[in-house]
């Protein structure tokens, strides 16, 4: 697809309100959501199983040119969140390209040819509006929440972006510099900073959930315009993106407004993926690393379905257990029984494709990795031996509930949910059931996928030794 030059420019600014809408509109939710989970604690045992969350009516919408568009309207303030949903992230990148999707979350702020640098922002601010992105191995997601006045300003920046981004030299490797510069300080430079990428590099053989959505910076420096120019055409281009809007509108005028800006972005070539499956791990592996930190760390890596499928439910609630809260297992085992850890968590990526569920510790000192492993094979060896008790489920379960009506409450948390069901999970409207499949656990649901999921043979660990030096040791 070829970048295409148009001469429209973005509708007149609305008389919009200072920022202090922002803080009236927060205050009004924080007292909200704070009666809400006031009341959840107060929940009785099993209460959450007759909880049900107010339906939500999604209007849907697709161009010719195969943009898809989800529309909900809230009323409540007068806000509305954007969401464009690019289905591009660090796993459609090839090997030698790691990086592209996370540097292309920076370029598209860079300019049009209608916009300079950080116009597109500028509007944003100037309406008392926030705006963003993040990516992650599946997606790249572009946000801005704004007075809903100035709802046809959102769309038609979004759109103007699609279709005449700039991907000039000079912006190229401007950015190039900016995407390095933040693997330094978050990856290279922070204590423990690179543990996850070192055993995903060892957890995954094919599928390239193998690298992580930063990309590396030799990738970074070899990658040339052309390159970079060949992935934007490719998958950021209307039939691989997904428009949600959430708040304060008429659907049929925000449907006008995606017609009026979008249907004219040309559609891009169809989009084939070929993502190699990863093949079952038979066998331990155990990676040792010597690093320049204070204290030793363990982290255990265990391969586990995809997000949406059955069995990630009770690994959901399994991690809840295993570590929400300091009456946690895995916490409270190391962390007050033990007193061998300084923290102690579990949580499971979930994403489009299988991933890992993590259970990791750092330690205190005096305590070696593997006195740390024998306290979290025990815990989770009991997970699979033994149902876990009906008020202890119940508790994860209203966890569940109430994240579930936060995320309710504003329309960016609203938007990123029916967001991720429709372009991860491929159905918006899990939006109003996938509560129900939560809460239809059983314990046995529980121990079935501890057993199954949670073994050595099924398992990538990685220890970190202080020495005051940085450098990675080799697998064993």
């Amino acid at each position: 697809m070829s970048l295409v030059v148009s001469s429209e420019m973005p509708p007149v600014f609305w008389s919009s309100p200072s920022p202090a809408w922002q803080r009236l509109i927060s205050r009004m939710i924080g007292l909200r959501l704070r009666t809400l989970l006031l009341a959840l604690l107060a929940l009785p045992p099993l209460a959450a199983a007759r909880v049900r969350l107010p339906h939500v009516h999604i209007d849907r919408m697709t161009l010719p040119n195969g943009l898809c568009a989800l529309l909900v309207e809230r009323h409540e303030a007068p806000v509305v969140n954007v969401e464009v949903w690019y289905h591009v992230g660090s796993k459609d990148e090839k090997a030698g390209q790691t990086g592209f999707a996370h540097l292309f979350e920076h370029l598209m702020f860079d300019g049009t040819t209608n916009l300079g640098p950080d116009e597109f922002s500028n509007y944003i601010v100037k309406s008392g509006g926030m705006d963003n992105a993040y990516t992650t191995e599946d997606a790249t997601v572009f946000w801005e929440t704004v007075p809903s006045a100035d709802l046809p300003v959102a769309l038609w920046l979004e759109a103007d972006r699609m279709r005449n981004l700039s991907i000039s030299e000079r912006s190229f490797k401007n950015e190039r510099e900016v995407v390095k510069e933040e693997r330094r300080q978050r990856f290279d430079n922070q204590p423990y900073g690179n543990v996850v990428e070192v055993l995903y590099q060892h957890a995954f053989t094919v599928h390239p959930y193998h690298h992580v959505p930063i990309g590396s910076m030799e990738d970074l420096d070899r990658a040339s315009l052309a390159e970079v120019r060949s992935f934007h055409d490719t998958y950021y281009v209307p039939n691989n993106a997904t428009v949600v809007m959430v708040g304060d509108f008429t659907s049929a005028a925000a449907q006008a407004m995606v017609l009026q800006y979008f249907a004219a972005i040309p559609r891009g070539a169809p989009l084939r993926r070929d993502i190699p499956a990863e093949p079952p791990q038979k066998a331990p592996r155990t990676v040792k690393l010597t690093q320049n930190v204070a204290l030793p760390a363990v982290i255990e890596g265990f391969h586990m379905p995809a997000d949406g499928t059955p069995d990630a439910y009770p690994l959901r609630l399994a991690s809840k257990i295993l570590s929400e809260g300091e009456s946690s297992r895995i916490y409270r085992r190391l962390v007050y029984e033990k007193q061998m850890a300084l923290d102690a968590e579990s949580e499971g990526n979930f994403t489009e494709d299988p991933n890992l569920f993590f259970v990791f510790a750092v330690l205190n000192n005096g305590y070696t990795p593997a006195q740390a492993e024998a306290e979290m094979e025990s815990v989770l060896d009991d997970l699979r031996r033994h149902p876990v008790p009906d008020a202890e489920l119940d508790k994860a379960k209203n966890e569940i509930l109430g994240e579930f009506i936060v995320d309710r409450q504003g329309v960016q948390a609203r938007a990123d949910e029916l967001g991720s069901d429709a372009v991860i999970l491929k159905d918006p409207d899990l939006v109003n059931s996938e509560l129900e499949r939560f809460l239809a656990v059983t314990p046995a649901d529980i121990e079935r996928v501890a057993r199954q999921y949670f073994v050595p043979d099924n398992m990538t660990r990685l220890e970190v030794y202080p020495d005051g030096k940085s450098r990675q040791g080799s697998g064993q």
